[in-house]
């Protein structure tokens, strides 16, 4: 996707823009809403650390051997036990009753060659950022995970052995806060893009899904639905999103989307477009544009080795989406204010918080 980013602006807007965007008749007026009636949300990427395409498109074995060695040892460089630090800060400043969290990676390996399943647990995405959480005092509950694509190969020098990756979408929600929840679900979708692996003649299902929570606010219920939408073929982004708005979003009363959704409605191809208008079509609405019209609100990306420059992001593809009786109060975009001790940023992806009302 083409263009660059001007700097991008963390703002936050509150009672007044929500009000300005009821009187366009896009969401109820907050004054509806009672005291202490919202909730706050996040969405964040953890990035899985490395680019797989080199795997996915290596001409023969020595290559996908060499791809697959150089993927695991960019693991390794960009460090997700230090970049949990920084997520487990950012969600301690912002301190969102529900988070929802996209590649969740469980990386794990074997000896070369075992038809096995690998088993060492290498890094634990998930574990890690728990811990991180919990020395800080500030504990979330994992109110539910979904296994994702489960990816095994043959890695060459220097690591010489079988790497796994299990990607993995998660909800967390803070302990002991307002929120409750009384449900929960999750599942893969039906429609996933299935890719060539010309170096074994096999092929590779980017298998994809969603999580949600039902919660109540007091007497206020809603429901939060999190998903990581195709990222390298629109249709099949686009059919996803029918599933998610013919399944998990298909509930009466109030419904919140977040999520990498890899869809929006400027980005340069208009191809990469559609989910996101069938999405909108389907009765969700598009919270960021409502409290910052006219800001782009870019979040993606910040390359694989997570030290480009901070306006370098430049396509909004991480959102929080409502329907129902909720009403957008404030949100940001926030991700660039820490580093690693090594200079890298905590994910490619910047993340997305809002303040929603429930009248």
């Amino acid at each position: 996707m083409d263009g660059r980013a001007r700097p991008h602006r963390l703002t936050r807007l509150f009672t007044a823009a929500a009000l300005v965007a009821a009187g366009l008749g896009l969401v109820a007026p907050p004054a509806q809403a009672q005291p202490g009636a919202k909730i706050t949300v996040m969405t964040r990427n953890l990035y899985l650390g490395g680019d797989l395409t080199p795997s996915m498109t290596a001409p023969n074995l020595p290559a996908f051997l060499a791809a697959n060695a150089a993927l695991l040892g960019h693991v390794d460089l960009v460090d997700f036990p230090a970049r949990a630090k920084l997520v487990a800060a950012e969600i301690r400043e912002h301190k969102p009753d529900v988070v929802g969290l996209q590649e969740v990676a469980l990386w794990r390996t074997g000896p070369l060659g075992d038809p096995a399943p690998a088993t060492t647990v290498r890094y634990d995405y998930l574990a890690l950022l728990m811990a991180e959480l919990a020395v800080a005092g500030h504990r979330y509950d994992v109110a539910v995970v979904q296994d994702e694509a489960d990816l095994e190969a043959p890695a060459g020098a220097p690591h010489l052995v079988d790497a796994r990756l299990t990607m993995r979408d998660v909800i967390l929600v803070r302990h002991g806060g307002r929120v409750k929840v009384t449900g929960t679900s999750s599942g893969n979708f039906v429609t996933n893009m299935v890719t060539p692996l010309p170096a074994t003649g096999d092929s590779v299902t980017s298998t994809r899904g969603w999580t949600a929570v039902d919660v109540v606010h007091g007497r206020r219920a809603f429901r939060v639905v999190n998903t990581h939408l195709e990222a390298f073929h629109p249709g099949v982004r686009v059919r996803q999103a029918e599933e998610l708005l013919a399944g998990p979003l298909d509930v009466p009363g109030r419904v919140v989307l977040v999520g990498d959704l890899n869809t929006g409605p400027e980005l340069p191809e208009p191809v990469n477009r559609l989910a996101y208008f069938t999405l909108v079509a389907g009765g969700m609405v598009d919270t960021w544009p409502i409290l910052h019209p006219g800001d782009p609100g870019y979040t993606a990306g910040l390359g694989d080795d997570l030290t480009e420059p901070a306006d370098d992001v430049e396509h909004r593809i991480d959102m929080v989406l409502v329907r129902g009786t909720v009403v957008p109060v404030a949100s940001e975009v926030f991700g660039v204010e820490r580093r690693t001790p090594d200079g890298r940023w905590a994910s490619d992806h910047l993340g997305h918080v809002a303040v929603l009302a429930l009248p």
